[in-house]
């Protein structure tokens, strides 16, 4: 029986399948770090291999009694290490409320961390480690690239954004596994014809018409007075008082809180996060421009931050100001590179203020060449009157690729291979992108298609996207997606046997 490390998240398949390949002798989780929904049942199936997700993610502080002995000790010389350190403080940004989470405090817990897992590592003998979904997290990616340090194998279920497909990657390849089974036919009668709807609702918006996806229509929704109101009385309400009881507690607590450190009371915590909002909103109205769009220019669409989709999908290119400067290199002078702002991160600000920094805007404008519209111009508009776009993972890139225009990806995106789309190498060049032959639709639902049938089953990463497929919900897609996500885990596992032969 291989032994892995588990990473799940709320979604029920995932635990379902776990019990069921250990059952049926396949692989065993020797350490389960997942959402703390499944805690007790994992517990009592997998025993003291299940830790609380809680307590690694958020207060990875109170981690006692580790015991670490000098395990792979070169890690902490390694290539690996640097990285890992760069993205992990990165992603510590999502953790800090109040601004006040410091560099100094995330060094010690990223170091008390790397030291628990080298441990863990050591004293487990893991074969792979196994993602739910991309590791976003500090504790997450930090797991990451100390497997990859250590050259054990990393995979990881990737989805596609509006319609519940799932496929199984190598993280260190970027391959996906082929599948052995087949879909469904009514589940995959429903995704066929989604495809196809949402290829023509692109091609057929109408000049004028503003398009926006379903989540973030949502989310504009939400910040609606009546909405706010709304959304304070039912669920605002009841995470203030648990945000006050908890800081409360800390304030009284003899521990250090990393988060809170100057303990902070309910009016000034308060008063710092309205100031963010305030200065974050203020910067990118100072710094938007009048964007001619008969101009010659290329598109680049900002992500939301702190998110996965650049940090971690990113790369090398996490920071989205490195991908726009190698981009200000790859495009003549003459030409303007049209940088918008993700909507989402004013929708969400709390988050939002979390992952971009007021002075942002300012430093784009350094780049030669860079213009900021505004936040409400039409992102379609913005596409179809561009040469070409670029975005980090985006689903800009997608989008012109079914509008007919090239587009440059420099992350590792679901949809990398499709038809219109570069991904970035170092010997790009902007005649290469240019010269590429635009395909047809019916060429990118043909790759859509195929990709389908090689190695996507039915669905879903975890209980947030859940509720944005709504629809395909039910005791038979349930079904499908245990027997998809177990099959794909299965060939991977007896792929290990026979690598390890």
């Amino acid at each position: 029986m291989k032994k892995y490390f588990f990473i799940p998240t709320g979604n029920q398949v995932w635990i379902d399948v776990a019990i069921d390949l250990y059952k049926r002798g396949v692989a065993e989780p020797v350490l389960w770090i997942g959402d703390d929904i499944h805690y007790a049942k994992a517990r009592n199936f997998f025993g003291q291999a299940v830790v609380s997700r809680q307590e690694f993610i958020f207060y990875p502080e109170r981690i006692r009694d580790i015991d670490y002995n000098g395990e792979y000790v070169d890690f902490f010389l390694s290539d690996n290490y640097l990285r890992a350190k760069d993205r992990c403080l990165k992603m510590m940004d999502r953790l800090d409320m109040y601004g006040t989470f410091g560099r100094l405090d995330r060094e010690v817990i990223f170091n008390k961390l790397s030291m628990w897992a080298l441990m863990k590592i050591n004293a487990n003998k893991p074969d792979a480690i196994v993602f739910a979904e991309t590791p976003h997290s500090h504790t997450y990616y930090l797991l990451y690239e100390i497997f990859l340090y250590l050259d054990l194998e990393v995979v990881k279920f990737n989805s596609w954004p509006t319609i519940p497909l799932l496929f199984l990657q190598d993280m260190k390849t970027g391959d996906r596994y082929k599948k052995e089974i087949k879909i469904d036919s009514e589940v995959s009668k429903i995704i066929d014809k989604d495809i196809l709807s949402y290829i023509n609702y692109l091609r057929n918006k109408k000049d004028g018409h503003e398009y926006e996806l379903s989540y973030m229509k949502t989310q504009r929704q939400k910040t609606k007075l009546r909405s706010k109101a709304f959304n304070f009385l039912t669920s605002g309400l009841s995470a203030l008082i648990k945000e006050y009881w908890f800081q409360t507690r800390m304030y009284f607590s003899p521990f250090y809180y990393p988060i809170n450190p100057y303990k902070l009371g309910i009016f000034g915590r308060h008063k710092i996060k309205n100031l963010r909002k305030k200065s974050l909103l203020r910067s990118l109205k100072v710094s938007q421009d009048f964007v001619n769009l008969q101009c010659k220019y290329i598109y680049f669409s900002l992500h939301f931050e702190p998110e996965r989709t650049t940090n971690p999908d990113g790369g090398v290119f996490h920071d989205q100001l490195l991908a726009i400067t190698r981009l200000r290199s790859l495009v003549p002078k003459d030409i303007k590179i049209i940088v918008k702002e993700h909507p989402s991160q004013f929708y969400m600000p709390e988050r939002g203020t979390r992952g971009r920094s007021p002075l942002f805007y300012e430093c784009l404008k350094n780049i030669s060449g860079v213009e900021l519209a505004a936040i409400n111009m039409d992102s379609i508009d913005l596409i179809k009157n561009s040469i070409f776009t670029a975005t980090i993972t985006g689903s800009t890139a997608f989008e012109s690729s079914i509008l007919g225009k090239q587009a440059l990806v420099f992350g590792d995106a679901w949809f990398n291979g499709c038809p219109n789309i570069t991904l970035w190498d170092k010997d790009i060049s902007f005649d290469k992108i240019t010269g590429n032959k635009v395909a047809a639709p019916e060429e990118i639902i043909a790759y859509l298609t195929k990709e389908k049938k090689l190695y996507a089953v039915p669905g879903c990463l975890n209980p947030t996207y859940q509720k944005r497929v709504a629809k395909y919900l039910s005791d038979e897609f349930s079904k499908s997606e245990f027997k998809g996500v177990s099959h794909l885990l299965e060939i991977f596992f007896h792929k290990l046997n026979s690598s390890h032969k």
